[in-house]
């Protein structure tokens, strides 16, 4: 199981990696910026990610990232302006501050904690591992978006490709 440990480990990196470096420059007003038609705009993406990086830690043994009622914002309804919004530089910096705490504590893990069975979020059981792999991908997935939102508000994309000018984002 300590490849599967070292997989988490990347992936749940790499989603940190690519988070920051699309959160990079975002403003508050820039995080409400709506994709058309329905889309969600980068604050109920990272408040959406936040969420479920706090069952992320639960999950791991540890402290939530930030429990705020905040939060039930970006539930399954779209944050569609200001009134709605979750506060920005709060919300960024509890997710990006929860990078080194969530990565020591999938090093942590032992065989037999991966191997736990524990209930699946829609329903019946699912080992530690395989649970945590699904948020993982989860979890990349929203990172992505955030790419597309950057783009709405107006910026440069932030992950380049190897040899382009831009300074990659910190190692994973």
């Amino acid at each position: 199981m300590k490849k599967i440990q070292e997989a988490l480990e990347k992936q749940f990196g790499y989603v940190y990696m690519v988070t920051a470096a699309n959160l990079e420059g975002l403003t508050h007003e820039q995080s409400l910026a709506q994709p058309s038609p329905g889309g969600n705009c980068a604050n109920w993406i990272l408040g959406h990610l936040t969420d479920v990086q706090n069952g992320t830690m639960r999950l791991l043994g540890e402290k939530p990232v930030w429990e705020s009622d905040q939060l039930k914002r970006a539930g399954y309804d779209p944050i569609s302006g200001a009134a709605g919004a979750i506060e920005w530089n709060t919300l960024r910096d509890r997710f990006l501050g929860s990078r080194e705490r969530c990565l020591a504590a999938i090093a942590k893990l032992s065989d037999e904690a991966l191997a736990e069975s524990v209930p699946h979020p829609f329903g019946g059981a699912t080992t530690r591992a395989e649970l945590l792999g699904t948020l993982a991908f989860h979890q990349a997935y929203h990172a992505g978006q955030l790419a597309l939102s950057r783009r709405i508000a107006g910026l440069e994309g932030a992950v380049k490709a190897p040899g382009q000018a831009k300074a990659q984002p910190q190692k994973v």
